[in-house]
């Protein structure tokens, strides 16, 4: 009789695990496509200007995916296919095929495709992007480590496929700006977004180009001669933009006459003063500050999200009373720094405090309106944070995407964009090392489980 009831309860213990299970997996099926993401930044979960290109799709895009099968790249692969089923989710108007292009060579020919591709179709819209271009090289990795940039690419993909959208941001040089080549990044991101660069020489080409929908400065080492500055005012006067990033010179007090009265044209003085924040700042010093934002368009996304810059030698700048327009301060340092006025001395890694030095918090940046509240100008008393080193640090892509777009007054450029999925490696290994594994998984722990259940039975059968 014990002998029976203990039985009775085991199967009813059983059937109540399998029931249980089962009513867990329901219950799971029935959340759709809930998932939660525990990766370190949020890899897996799409970013604000993905779901705002997904939502935009009104009509039927299809995501068709040329794709190669080797055993070397099945990860990229299913990378790519995770990707696009991801967003399919999220819109019954995207629909994903994915075909084998040896297989299917006749098909892939039809599209254009030579090689692995993704084909993005719209009625008769297509854009095609190359699968290998989705990858990059993880900048100081190894051979064989790479970054998934995949959601950027599509998300641009789908956005080029409604947009009308058509922008030409001009960048000044001639003064040792950074130039172009080294804002690769940053071109890249406004050729995602339909904008155009080009560089100008005011020397030669004696004015602003007509169609530029904003003047860039970056980082000028070098006044801008009276000449220019008549130019450049002559551009701005007609309606132009202007986006004005200063960086650090040792001269700069002296030397920026013209540089300056541009800045005060619309309301901002450069105090020629270096922050030095020991509050704010990361572990490269107090000449690096992570500000915290003012409130405004192009920052509140990503205050929201805490998606800070990170910036290097900042020149303090003050708004000062304005009539014509209004300033309203973007970036701030913390109540703790000042700023340097000292330049010499900060050149000798001595810096304190002095009474010449503003106390902080300062101010590092503003965005100017006009009184019809239209975008004039962003002007910046940093500009490392755009060039290719820096680029990619904290939220510093974000903030001068956003910064370029609301002066072009592209509203729909202020969001926080895709983030770059981790480096990962691929591991080639030994014929030995490949031979363990497989001994391991498929004959060790299926024998490690079996012995391990003899063990009980024998164990309960002598009890």
């Amino acid at each position: 009789m014990k002998k029976w009831l203990g039985h009775t309860n085991s199967v009813v213990l059983s059937v109540a695990a399998v029931g249980i299970f089962i009513l867990l997996t329901l219950f799971l099926r029935s959340l759709g496509g809930f998932q939660l993401d525990l990766t370190a930044g949020k890899q897996y979960t799409l970013s604000d200007q993905t779901l705002t290109a997904i939502q935009g799709v009104k009509e039927d895009v299809r995501l068709i995916a040329f794709t190669v099968s080797t055993s070397q790249n099945q990860k990229l692969n299913r990378d790519v296919t995770d990707m696009l089923r991801e967003y399919a989710k999220r819109n019954s108007k995207l629909k994903v095929e994915q075909y084998d292009l040896n297989q299917e060579p006749l098909l892939a020919k039809e599209y254009g495709v030579t090689e692995a591709s993704i084909v993005l179709v719209q009625g008769e819209k297509k854009r095609v992007i190359d699968i290998g271009s989705l990858f990059t090289q993880a900048q100081g990795s190894s051979e064989g480590a790479y970054q998934f940039t995949g959601e950027e690419k599509l998300t641009s993909g789908l956005l080029g496929l409604s947009s009308t959208r058509q922008g030409k941001a001009v960048f000044l040089t001639g003064h040792e700006e950074i130039p172009l080549s080294q804002m690769t990044g940053l071109s890249n991101s406004l050729a995602q977004d339909n904008v155009k660069t080009e560089e100008v020489q005011l020397n030669q080409a004696g004015s602003v180009p007509k169609d530029a929908s904003v003047l860039a400065i970056v980082g000028p080492q070098r006044d801008i001669s009276a000449t220019e500055l008549k130019s450049i005012r002559t551009y701005l006067e007609g309606g132009g933009k202007l986006f004005l990033a200063l960086g650090f010179h040792p001269n700069m007090q002296s030397d920026w006459k013209n540089l300056d009265a541009l800045a005060a044209d619309y309301g901002v003085k450069d105090t020629h003063a270096i922050v030095v924040d020991q509050e704010q700042t990361n572990t490269l010093g107090p000449l690096f500050t992570v500000p915290t934002f003012g409130s405004h368009a192009i920052t509140d996304k990503l205050a929201a999200s805490n998606l800070y810059p990170v910036l290097s030698l900042s020149i303090a700048l003050q708004a000062g009373e304005q009539k014509n327009w209004k300033t309203t301060a973007l970036l701030k340092s913390s109540a703790a720094s000042y700023g340097e006025t000292n330049i010499q001395g900060l050149l000798n890694n001595e810096t304190q405090k002095d009474d010449k030095d503003p106390q902080g918090p300062l101010d590092l940046g503003y965005a100017v309106d006009g009184k019809d509240g239209k975008p004039k100008a962003i002007i910046l008393g940093t500009s490392a944070l755009l060039s290719d080193t820096e680029i990619s640090t904290g939220g510093n892509r974000d903030f001068v995407l956003n910064s370029l777009n609301y002066v072009q007054e592209q509203s729909d450029g202020l969001t926080i964009r895709p983030r770059q999925e981790q480096d990962y490696k691929v591991v080639y290994l030994t014929p030995a090392q490949a031979k363990i594994i497989l001994t391991l998984s498929v004959i060790g722990l299926p024998m490690l489980f079996a012995a391990a259940g003899i063990l009980l039975w024998w164990r309960r059968r002598r009890a």
